[in-house]
């Protein structure tokens, strides 16, 4: 890898940027998240004449100039540039001729003062002749001190892995599942990191084994596709919870991100162990009954007819208390091999009371052979987690 240094004045930066010569937002990059007061102090530090921290920027195949680290930094002076910020002459150390100059858009600065900002040079190197892995490394070891999170760190991989999730993720946008569906915004690329949790899931085979930051790093940097097979299944997914969106509506209880990432891979499995179709239609209500079912427990409403079908397998009340141990596992230990197998049992657990006899499928037949036996009571959440690891749950993939 080369880092071929350049010092390059901000007018000749900002007109890159608007000719689009340089992307501020390639698709490894993070959004705009710095605030107004964090994007004057940049502004204040130019106008005084002090360091700025060198930008980053990566030259691809087609000679584009993609931004690997230093956004933050070109974001607040486009912005600015722009009129859309006042400077602050409050910071302190008070300096008297920028304090002069508080509450000025630079639309409103002297000819001298709009001069001496557009001069003002920046160190900016472009890396060329790199393989895929390096880009994402420097950025590692520049933002080290920032508090990125594990899907920010990630998605500095240069490589097929990254590429193949955030398809999926635009995927998820065209079929609506945005803030109002799951509750939750992808402003720190949260959306990506249920994603490539998911995957890695369905590949694995299995819940038993816990999904680490770690592990999708390690899987980022070798840049190898999911399989076909996983990729249609979350493909599939998606699809069939943007059908149920546009069936439904978005009023449904509010997901977080554990429960979001167990709806997605129940549907994935159901996907890949339905021996037909039946599915496809089913998706819909029942997501519509679970959530209802969520907001009546909260709110003291249950209706017992709900669980005649797990009541008369599994004892009285069984079905509320099933319900009850996905909401506490829902809000507490979320993240934890328990927690995430639970979670899924107990959504197979309600399916089975939606499904009718034509359904085949392994999950659901395991359920049915165990109520058959008449002689399993669920009374506590130890007779769940019993009767789970009877089951092998985790394992039925």
């Amino acid at each position: 890898m080369r880092l071929l240094p350049s010092d390059p004045d901000i007018e000749t930066i900002v007109g890159r940027i608007k000719d689009s010569s340089l992307d501020l937002q390639p698709n490894f990059q993070r959004g705009e998240v710095w605030s107004v007061s964090k994007k004057q102090r940049l502004i204040d530090s130019i106008l005084r004449d002090w360091h700025v921290p060198p930008i980053h920027v990566v030259v691809d195949k087609s000679n584009r100039h993609l931004v690997l680290d230093g956004q933050q930094r070109l974001v607040s002076i486009r912005d600015f540039v722009e009129d859309m910020f006042p400077i602050d002459g409050k910071i302190q150390p008070i300096d008297n001729d920028v304090e002069k100059l508080n509450g000025l858009r630079f639309s409103d600065l002297s000819d001298e003062w709009k001069r001496k900002f557009n001069q003002f040079t920046l160190r900016l190197f472009r890396i060329t002749d790199y393989d895929p892995s390096e880009p994402g490394e420097l950025f590692f070891r520049l933002n080290q001190p920032s508090a990125l999170t594990s899907a920010e760190q990630r998605n500095s991989f240069f490589g097929n892995t990254r590429e193949q999730i955030k398809e999926l993720v635009q995927l998820m946008d065209r079929e609506g599942l945005d803030s109002k569906f799951w509750g939750f915004s992808n402003a720190r690329m949260a959306y990506d990191d249920i994603i490539a949790r998911t995957c890695l899931v369905l590949e694995q085979k299995t819940l038993k084994k816990k999904v680490t930051a770690l592990a999708l790093s390690d899987r980022y940097r070798s840049g190898k596709e999911f399989s076909p097979e996983v990729e249609h299944l979350v493909r599939s997914a998606i699809q069939l919870l943007g059908q149920a969106r546009s069936q439904i509506g978005s009023e449904l209880n509010p997901f977080n991100k554990a429960t979001s990432q167990s709806w997605l891979v129940f549907i994935a499995t159901l996907v890949r162990t339905s021996l037909n179709d039946i599915h496809k239609v089913k998706v819909a209500p029942f997501l519509s009954s679970f959530s209802r079912m969520r907001d009546e427990l909260s709110l003291g409403l249950l209706v017992n007819y709900e669980f005649e079908k797990l009541d008369e397998a599994f004892g009285a009340s069984a079905g509320e208390l099933l319900l009850h141990v996905y909401e506490d596992r829902s809000t507490s230990r979320v993240a934890d091999v328990s927690s995430v197998t639970l979670r899924d049992f107990v959504l197979w657990m309600f399916y089975w009371t939606a499904a009718s006899d034509k359904e085949t499928c392994p999950a659901l037949d395991s359920i049915r052979i165990t109520a058959l036996k008449k002689n399993v009571r669920l009374q506590s959440i130890g007779d769940i987690e019993t009767l789970a690891a009877q089951l092998n749950w985790g394992e039925l993939f």
